[in-house]
């Protein structure tokens, strides 16, 4: 099997699995039981939070455990919005976001907010005077992503956080999903930031959000006040617990998974680069996370190209797997500027840094063989 598709999902870590299946066993309590059993699971669930606050080098941070990146998306976006609508109704963010932000913003537009979208170059290129130019006293929220889905490209977080904040008196949110363990990120300079789990090695339906303690945000679940009142309902320690230990481990193997990365991405850019007549490639070699690599198809369709891989146990995706369902076309790769052609037919390879060049060299060889066979029809 070669998987290409960690940006969708990642594996999940063995160490990761153990420690949920032990904790589950041994932390029987719920966190919110007045008795030993419960104290015991919500101080592991205490410690799990506190880890990873310093791991992230954040320790004086709010964290809220959600299901994931598109829970916490919302629970930022809507949070922010619906306290300080006071203070202004402008918006912003990108064209080139994650549809749990994109979406949030339609909706919002719809009740009246004034959304902002702004444009990026061929490259991944964020507009900054154009983000400059929306910064005044009515703007409350900026939400913008570290690091791209579907192409890879990163946004300068740093860049971003000392103008929206010289500019404005907006809050900066980030959706770090992409980034997190993938690329180097002061989380210090955002006012809340939101990721997933599953993206880590860790398991699916959890993830967490945090954010600056003086951050005005309101709950996203009303109930029986867990969570800061932030987020009510039973807490799961164990899933909790497993998610630190997935993110201590993630880290700690960055710089390997970085340098493997690069050479995963040098040597698939280089081989594809060989074949313009087949392939048009949308990364950019010199603003890219390198573990994203996407490629469009210029003879073939890429719904039929990946199937054809899948057959062969090569997984690969088409778009954003959140979109990937409804849309017939990268609306990134739009948004970047691209023709129908290329939006249309695009693939996404992504890699979590420790697979082997010769995987690499297999794939190219199966693609080029489903691509001809293809063609030959």
């Amino acid at each position: 099997m070669i998987y290409f598709d960690n940006a969708a999902t990642s594996l999940v870590n063995r160490e990761v699995l153990d420690i949920f299946n032990k904790l589950t066993l041994q932390l029987i309590g719920n966190p919110s039981s007045n008795h030993h059993l419960g104290f015991q699971a919500l101080e592991y669930e205490n410690k799990a939070a506190k880890q990873i606050l310093n791991l992230l080098k954040i320790p004086s941070y709010e964290l809220v455990f959600t299901s994931g990146a598109s829970e916490g998306n919302n629970f930022l976006i809507q949070g922010i919005v619906k306290r300080n609508f006071r203070q202004g109704k402008k918006i912003i963010t990108s064209k080139v976001e994650h549809p749990s932000v994109l979406e949030v913003f339609k909706q919002l537009e719809k009740e009246g907010y004034q959304a902002v979208y702004l444009d990026v170059d061929r490259y991944g290129n964020l507009d900054y005077s154009q983000l400059e130019a929306n910064l005044d006293d009515s703007t409350i929220l900026v939400s913008l992503m570290s690091t791209n889905n579907e192409v890879g490209f990163n946004f300068d977080i740093e860049k971003i956080s000392k103008l929206v904040h010289s500019k404005s008196k907006a809050y900066f949110i980030s959706d770090v999903t992409q980034g997190i363990g993938k690329t180097d990120i002061d989380y210090s300079c955002l006012d809340g930031f939101a990721m997933s789990g599953h993206k880590i090695g860790g398991l699916k339906s959890s993830g967490f959000v945090c954010f600056k303690k003086n951050l005005k945000i309101n709950g996203l679940i009303l109930g029986g006040g867990q969570q800061d009142n932030y987020r009510s309902g039973t807490i799961n320690a164990p899933l909790n617990c497993s998610l630190a230990a997935g993110l201590r481990i993630y880290l700690n193997s960055y710089p390997q998974r970085k340098k493997q990365a690069k050479i995963l991405f040098d040597r698939l850019y280089d081989k594809l680069s060989k074949y313009p007549m087949l392939f048009h490639i949308n990364t950019n070699r010199e603003n890219s996370s390198n573990f994203i690599f996407n490629f469009s198809l210029l003879t073939s369709k890429a719904s039929v190209v990946v199937e054809s891989l899948s057959s062969k146990e090569v997984y690969v995706s088409t778009t954003s797997a959140c979109s990937s369902k409804k849309e017939q076309f990268s609306s990134c790769l739009k948004a970047m500027g691209y023709n129908d052609v290329i939006s249309q037919n695009s693939i996404r390879v992504s890699f979590e840094g420790n697979e082997d060049i010769k995987q690499v060299d297999d794939f190219v060889s199966i693609l080029l063989d489903v691509v001809n066979n293809i063609k030959r029809r």
